[in-house]
This record gives C-alpha cells, sequence and structure tokens, in this order.
C-alpha cells in the first residue's frame, strides 16, 4: 500500500462516533483515506469506580466492528499504550488476538507500534508481519524525532521485526504542540526529519498532529472560531521544504484531541456545540448543558447553514444531517452523533484542502 500524495491520514480512536464518520463516508472518500486507528482505553465507570469493562470485553468486538464499518480497505491499527501489555481472556497478547481475529474476515489491517514499544509487543507485531506480509507502521513521537539516535532507533526496530525500511511505514506523531510561529517550527522539524536520513528509504512517510483544544470550555458561548493550526502549518511545512526532500502525508485526530479522557458526567455537564471545518479554521457553535436543552442543536445548525461557511447538503453526510436538524426534519440526537457529524464533515473537507494543495502552482 503506497499512499499517493493528495490521500489523508485521519489518526482515529475506534469508539463508535469515529468508526460511524468512516462508515457514512462516500466510497470517493473512502479511496483516499487511510486510517490511523488506536482501540482506545477502556472507559472508566465512575460511579462503581472500576473500568466499565474487562479487556476482553472491551476489545473482542473490534475486528467484526473493523470488517462491518471499513472491510477490506487498509488501515493501520495499534493500541492504547494503558492496555497494550494487557493479555486477554485465553492468555493472548492484543496485537495477536486482534489480527487473527481479522485474518479470519480477510481484512488488511496493518499493525502499528510506537517507537518504544516493549520487546512483548515487537514480537507478537513480528509474527503477525511474517504471517500477513503487509508490513508494518512504526509512531515516532516528537521527542524522539528530536534526539541523535532517532534513526537508528527505527532501523534496529524494523530489523527486530525482520522487516527492511520499504515496508515500514513512518509516522511522526507531533502530538498538540504549539506550531507557532510556523516559520521557525517548520524549520526544527525540517532538520529533525533530514538526520534521519534519506526518507525515500521508507514505504510511506506521514505526520500526524492537531491544533483542536483538549476540552472546549475556554471557548466561547454562540459563534466562536479556532484556527485550524495543524493545517496551515503543514503547508508552510511543504513550501519550506528543499526540493527534493520527500513531503510526509497529512494526517490529524480530526476534531477530537489524541489525550481527550472521558470525564465524570455526574459532576460536569457537557455543552451543546457543533465543531464545522472550513478551509482556515473550526467553526464552534456552542451553548448550554446539552441534556438540559437538545433542541439547542436545532439552532447551532441553522447558524452554520446561515453562515455563507455551509457545504451544502450533498457535501458529506454529515452536512445532510446538519441541513436536516436546521430544518427540525431531524432531531437534535445525541453527543456521539454530533461527534461523528463532526467528523465525517472534516474528513470530507480535509480531502478537498489536500486537492486543492495539490493543484495549487
Amino acid at each position: 500500500m503506497i499512499l499517493t500524495k493528495d490521500m489523508y491520514v485521519p489518526a482515529l480512536r475506534w469508539r463508535q462516533g469515529e468508526y460511524q464518520a468512516l462508515f457514512r463516508l462516500a466510497d470517493a472518500a473512502k479511496d483516499r483515506i487511510v486510517p490511523y486507528i488506536t482501540i482506545p482505553e477502556v472507559e472508566f465507570d465512575f460511579e462503581l469506580w472500576q473500568p466499565k469493562r474487562s479487556v476482553q470485553e472491551h476489545v473482542h468486538p473490534f475486528a467484526a466492528r473493523f470488517n462491518a464499518k471499513w472491510g477490506q480497505r487498509p488501515a493501520w491499527v495499534g493500541v492504547h499504550p494503558s492496555i497494550s501489555d494487557k493479555p486477554m481472556g485465553d492468555g493472548r497478547d492484543i496485537f495477536t488476538y486482534v489480527f487473527e481475529a481479522l485474518r479470519a474476515f480477510q481484512a488488511n489491517g496493518i499493525p502499528a507500534l510506537p517507537l518504544d514499544a516493549s520487546p512483548a509487543i515487537v514480537a507478537a507485531v513480528g509474527a503477525i508481519v511474517a504471517t500477513d506480509a503487509l508490513g508494518a507502521a512504526i509512531g515516532v513521537r516528537l521527542e524522539d524525532l528530536m534526539k541523535p539516535d532517532a534513526r537508528t532507533r527505527i532501523e534496529d526496530l524494523a530489523v527486530s521485526l525482520s522487516l527492511s525500511l520499504d515496508e515500514i511505514d513512518l509516522v511522526i506523531d507531533l502530538g498538540a504542540p504549539n506550531f507557532e510561529p510556523y516559520n521557525a517550527f517548520a524549520g526544527a522539524l525540517i532538520a529533525a526529519m533530514q538526520k534521519l536520513g534519506d526518507l525515500q528509504a521508507f514505504r510511506n512517510f506521514v505526520v500526524i498532529g492537531t491544533a483542536i483544544p483538549e476540552t472546549f470550555k475556554d471557548v466561547a458561548k454562540g459563534a466562536d472560531q479556532l484556527p485550524r493550526h495543524d493545517w496551515l502549518f503543514y503547508k508552510m511545512l511543504i513550501g519550506k521544504m528543499p526540493v527534493g526532500m520527500r513531503q510526509p502525508n497529512f494526517g490529524d485526530f480530526t476534531i477530537v484531541h489524541p489525550e481527550f479522557k472521558a470525564l465524570d458526567m455526574r459532576m460536569i455537564k457537557a455543552a451543546g456545540k457543533l465543531v464545522y471545518t472550513t478551509s482556515a479554521a473550526w467553526e464552534v457553535r456552542k451553548g448550554g448543558a446539552f441534556n438540559d436543552n437538545r433542541a439547542q442543536m436545532h439552532g447551532h445548525c441553522g447558524s452554520i447553514v446561515a453562515s455563507g461557511k455551509f457545504k451544502g447538503e450533498s457535501y458529506s453526510n454529515g452536512d445532510d444531517y446538519i441541513a436536516k436538524c436546521a430544518a427540525h426534519t431531524e432531531g437534535p440526537s445525541n453527543q456521539t452523533r454530533w461527534k461523528e457529524v463532526a467528523i465525517n464533515h472534516h474528513i470530507t473537507h480535509v480531502l478537498d484542502d489536500l486537492a486543492t494543495l495539490g493543484a495549487a502552482p
């Protein structure tokens, strides 16, 4: 699997809002993305003060759901570090369990592991790639990229997996950095990338980051905007890279911060909000507590439709739902559905951003 320059890598936790957003994409959009999926941590039950499920119960549905929502399209699949070393009910590790199940569906899942993966995970992924022959992704955090031994560590991990570099997808995970000033950060990142040597040696080369806030508590009620620093920075980065240097594919965490943690909803009343991606910013419509007034979503949708930024009901499945909610022909649903709506629109918009960037002179 080789990414073309206009392909996009959305990094997603495998929760309902994320996988439903993927499932409801148009086929043309699905053809231009390869998701970087993380099986997330187990959610916590604050009332009982214990995990809501066992690791077995949490992980077991993944393969069947992946097949139902994504089929045989390619995707990278990793495991959240909080559970990556936990055994399944039969004693197998999570990677082995998941990929054996994916194999039964003839899925094109490619294991993704971090640069600092434990020896046990490396051994498990090594066995998977030996069986499936689909290679693997190595995720490198920004702090590791900046260290002088980054290339050596990547090469050593590839050797441990019995893979050559042209079977490795190198994924630089910026997390949620301070992108500004763009020019200075781009210069530092390019210098660190150059120290990795020949980037053409890798099968794929991706940079993922986000500017979405961890919470929206500081976002003003009513209408507000958040700059898409991750996308604006990427455009600066591509423009600043030396001629002949391999340009990375763009990836982001859509509209969900990678460190997002479930909160005790007995103590917090989450606001009703709609996050709508535009070319340079996220348009945010935010009101009071969602569960106290779900009907507020009709007004939020109406505001987006009337904003001059709305792409039209036929643009994506998410846009169709926004238009119908604005017209009161669809109800306000629940917060998971609004995450799905926002992600579905966001992915579609990023694909247009990339197509426009590639067409620029």
